[in-house]
C-alpha cells in the first residue's frame, strides 16, 4: 500500500494528539487497541513530508514542528470476511504532538469523534459538550474561534490548542492521503 496513492475517502481515520511526546519510542499497541479494539492487526508507515507539503501546510496556518515532518501512520486492519483473507483497513491513526485529543474521522474525511488523551488544563476541555462541536469538521473548515467553535470559558488557550490540533491533524492527513 503506497501511502501517497491512498484515496483519503476510502479510510476512516483516527488521529491521536497528546500533551506529552506523542511520538512513540516503542510499538503503541495499548493506545492503538483503545482506539480500534475491533482491529485484528496494525501496520505502520512513516512518511516524510516534502518541503512543498510543509510550505502548503504553513500557508494554511498550520504550525509544523520538526516532529511533524515525518509522521507515522498506523493502519488498523481486520479480515474482510472468512473467505477473503486480505485485510480490510478500518482506519488510520496518527500521533501528533500538540495539546489535545484523539480525533476520529469517518470515510468522508470528517471528524466523527474526539477523545482527550492527556491534559493538565481545565477539565471542561475534555468534556463532550466542548468536543462535540468539532464533529463533522473537515480539512477545509477554518477553525475560527467564536465562529466555528466556542472555547471553554476560562480555558480559551487550551480550547484553541485543541481546535488547532484537530485542524493540524486533518490538514496533514488530507495532504498525505489526497488523491494524486
Amino acid at each position: 500500500m503506497q501511502i501517497n496513492k491512498i484515496n483519503f475517502i476510502s479510510l476512516g481515520i483516527i488521529l491521536l494528539i497528546s500533551v506529552v511526546g506523542a511520538h512513540e519510542k516503542k510499538w503503541p499497541e495499548k493506545r492503538l487497541r483503545q482506539v480500534y479494539p475491533e482491529a485484528q492487526s496494525f501496520t505502520s508507515k512513516q512518511v516524510a513530508l516534502s518541503s512543498s507539503q510543509i510550505s502548503e501546510l504553513k500557508s494554511e496556518g498550520v504550525q509544523i514542528g520538526s516532529e511533524d515532518r515525518n509522521p507515522t501512520f498506523y493502519f488498523a486492519q481486520e479480515k474482510e470476511n472468512q473467505t477473503d483473507m486480505r485485510p480490510k483497513t478500518l482506519g488510520v491513526i496518527l500521533f501528533v504532538d500538540e495539546v489535545g485529543a484523539n480525533v476520529a474521522m469517518g470515510v468522508d474525511g470528517r471528524v466523527k469523534k474526539i477523545d482527550i488523551w492527556e491534559h493538565s488544563e481545565n477539565s471542561l476541555v475534555a468534556k463532550e459538550d466542548f468536543l462535540k462541536q468539532f464533529i463533522g469538521k473537515k480539512s477545509k473548515d477554518s477553525f475560527v474561534k467564536s465562529k466555528d467553535y466556542k472555547p471553554v470559558t476560562e480555558a480559551e488557550k487550551p480550547s484553541e490548542a485543541i481546535a488547532m490540533a484537530v485542524k493540524k491533524s486533518l490538514k496533514i492527513s488530507n495532504l498525505v492521503f489526497e488523491k494524486k
